[in-house]
């Protein structure tokens, strides 16, 4: 049974489309990427896709530990379009329709462990010539839902 907590991640996680990726690296000095995703829930799982060469794709060959957070508005709250590009204030926030910045008013972060599914694996990306589809197993959620609210922990489904 989902609770009303596990619905609100859901939405906000299923609403965004970037991620921050934070790897470690051989000598254990963090890296951050970011990346479009798609996710799945119940088990939770981020998938997304990046060419191998790239450092966080080595990273996650020698370990395979990540962290990261999807951040944006309540699901809703920003413009159609925008994840494409849209328009855009001095300070980075996102332009509504009557040009008010649309600010955050949440975030959600999470750990788990990513892999790089081989070729040919059933994943609901498909790459490129010379890409990858990277799975990552969420093992917790943190929702930050309101200015405030702190941040709670949600076990991920498995």
């Amino acid at each position: 049974m989902t609770t009303e907590l596990e619905r609100r991640l859901d939405a906000y996680v299923a609403g965004g489309a970037l991620m921050q990726l934070a790897t470690l690296r051989p000598d254990g000095s963090p890296s951050l990427s970011i990346l479009r995703y798609h996710v799945t829930f119940a088990p939770d799982r981020l998938y997304f896709v990046s060419r191998e060469d790239l450092p966080h794709s080595r990273d996650l060959r020698s370990d395979s530990r990540v962290a990261g957070s999807v951040v944006g508005g309540v699901p809703g709250s920003i413009p159609t379009g925008v994840a494409g590009g849209g328009a855009r204030d001095v300070a980075g926030d996102v332009a509504g329709n009557a040009g008010e910045p649309v600010r955050p008013t949440g975030a959600v972060a999470f750990t788990g462990s990513a892999r790089e599914l081989p070729p040919g694996a059933q994943a609901p990306l498909r790459p490129s010539p010379g890409e990858r589809v990277y799975r990552l197993d969420v093992t917790e959620w943190v929702l930050f839902d309101g200015p405030d609210q702190p941040g709670r922990v949600i076990p991920a489904r498995p």
